[in-house]
């Protein structure tokens, strides 16, 4: 199946995670913990950086991300009794199994988000929470990232962050295609880019890293993300008249920020696009009023990032499901299996 059927299929796969938080919020009651380890990489960290914020919010302690072999090498030191989440969308990745089974094996409360419900990770001691995003047996995934999104912004609030209105897929739905339609009015404009650099502040930092992952794999376009305030300490001189940098501006101090790099940089000849409610570029870029309150916005804001990697890919002649070397992981030895 062509990835845009995945995207058109984040609405139903939205309902269903919705769906399994509720049935699992009957019966997880976790063990008592002292802080919140949180461990992925790929679009599972990228999804843990966009929820960083609402474990915070639960006020259980410290709250700290992982790059898996990075916790494995300090857990060792941790004086903690942290409760780790462990996600993998696939339930394959080699070093996040590795994290659950060191946690597990250590006495950590632990609990693995996973997609897939008969996968190793699933297996690996751990309590589980299966993500029913469905079936997407490709590379760059969308559905499995949205749902990822969803299943722990809502664990988040299951240990005491404030209650949010809940989300549906009927909220999200009538963003589809206005995403793909401001995707489509942006790729002409990026025929000749060199890089794209997509950068955002705490939660939307989350969302820029999981953007340029997207447009990478996708269309095999050199892309960096970077938190804002990183991108303004001397990263613009890598700008050139050929490249693009997008910033996700989200209330008045951001915007004044952006808005000032976008009006400096321009003086030198190099763009910068804000992403902000009011602007022309985000009238559909941005998810829009219909949307819940942040943090449900990153939900939508991805939307348009995911179309810009398969329309990309397109205009360069590539299939975005291939990805422009084809699936690294089996010679790259990152995932259990055959998994892209």
């Amino acid at each position: 199946m062509p990835i845009p059927a995945f995207i058109r299929e984040q609405p139903a796969a939205l309902d269903r995670c919705m769906a399994a938080m509720q049935r699992f919020a009957d019966t997880w009651t976790p063990r008592a913990f002292d802080g919140i380890a949180l461990v992925g990489t790929g679009s599972s960290f990228n999804a843990l950086t966009v929820a960083r914020r609402r474990f915070v919010a639960a006020r259980r302690g410290p709250v700290s991300l992982h790059q898996p072999d990075d916790f494995i090498a300090e857990l060792a030191d941790a004086a903690a009794n942290p409760l780790v989440i462990v996600l993998s969308q696939s339930g394959a990745s080699t070093t996040s199994l590795a994290a659950a089974r060191a946690a597990v094996g250590v006495g950590l409360p632990t609990l693995a988000i996973t997609a897939a419900a008969n996968s190793l990770l699933a297996q690996a001691g751990a309590e589980v929470l299966h993500m029913p995003v469905g079936p997407e047996p490709v590379g760059p995934k969308t559905k499995g990232f949205l749902g990822s999104m969803a299943m722990l912004l809502q664990t988040a609030e299951l240990i005491g962050a404030p209650a949010m209105q809940p989300m549906t897929g009927a909220t999200l739905a009538p963003l589809i295609e206005p995403a793909r339609l401001a995707a489509e009015a942006l790729v002409p404009s990026l025929s000749a880019v060199d890089q794209i650099i997509v950068a955002g502040r705490s939660a939307n930092h989350g969302v820029a890293l999981e953007a340029t992952l997207k447009i990478t794999e996708m269309a095999g376009i050199a892309t960096s993300a970077l938190p804002t305030e990183e991108l303004l300490h001397g990263r613009l001189h890598g700008l050139t008249e050929r490249s693009v940098a997008l910033i996700i501006a989200d209330g008045d101090r951001e915007r004044l920020e952006a808005r000032r790099a976008r009006d400096v940089m321009a003086k030198r000849g190099c763009r910068i696009e804000v992403v902000e409610r009011s602007s022309a570029l985000s009238s559909a870029l941005w998810p829009g009023e219909s949307l819940p309150a942040s943090p449900w916005n990153a939900l939508g804001l991805i939307l348009p990032f995911q179309w810009l990697g398969v329309l990309l890919a397109e205009a360069r002649g590539l299939k975005p499901e291939a990805m422009r070397h084809g699936s690294l992981a089996p010679e790259l030895a990152i995932k259990t299996d055959a998994e892209p």
